[in-house]
């Protein structure tokens, strides 16, 4: 893993930079006064654990697609995943900062960056080729798709933990 970490490095950070600042964009936007996010406190189970995962994983395989799509998968996903979650996080912050610090922090420190390598996976055979064609050599397409599929590996171990946590953590 670490080998595909260092060849794909400039992937991850643009995965990260595309999808954090559209994070930031959605926070930036909110309306601060309308508060239409209110917490429900939700009984840990292995249900709420599951939906969780299937949500988060749906979305990290929508960005993956951008692999299939030369990347406009991955970058939708940032536009459209990362703005709602930014205006999320802004209204959920409005309640205060201890309900956000106990109920989003938990697992957003590891949730959101996992969304990013999500959507590095998918920007990979992109970028690959950008960089070939750019250098004038040949498109290794078959190594950036074994980096693509590992990084939505890691992305996925990744949300796996984050929904743990938040099933079990930030939901009580």
């Amino acid at each position: 893993m670490a080998s595909i970490a260092r060849r794909q490095r400039l992937t991850l950070v643009c995965g990260q930079v595309l999808w954090l600042g559209c994070l930031l964009c959605g926070i930036l936007f909110a309306d601060r006064t309308s508060q239409s996010v209110h917490v429900a406190p939700k009984q840990p189970s292995v249900g709420l654990f599951t939906e969780i995962l299937a949500n988060n994983c749906g979305i990290a395989a929508v960005a993956f697609s951008g692999v299939v799509t030369f990347g406009l998968g991955a970058v939708l996903v940032s536009l459209f995943a990362g703005l709602s979650s930014g205006l999320f996080i802004a209204h959920a912050y409005a309640l205060g900062a201890a309900p956000f610090a106990r109920t989003v922090l938990p697992h957003a420190v590891l949730e959101l960056p996992a969304f990013g390598v999500a959507i590095a996976a998918g920007l990979v055979p992109a970028l690959a080729a950008a960089r070939a064609l750019l250098a004038g050599r040949k498109v290794q397409i078959n190594q950036s798709l074994v980096d693509a599929a590992a990084l939505l590996g890691l992305s996925m171990a990744m949300l796996v933990v984050a929904a743990c946590v938040e099933t079990w953590v930030s939901a009580r």
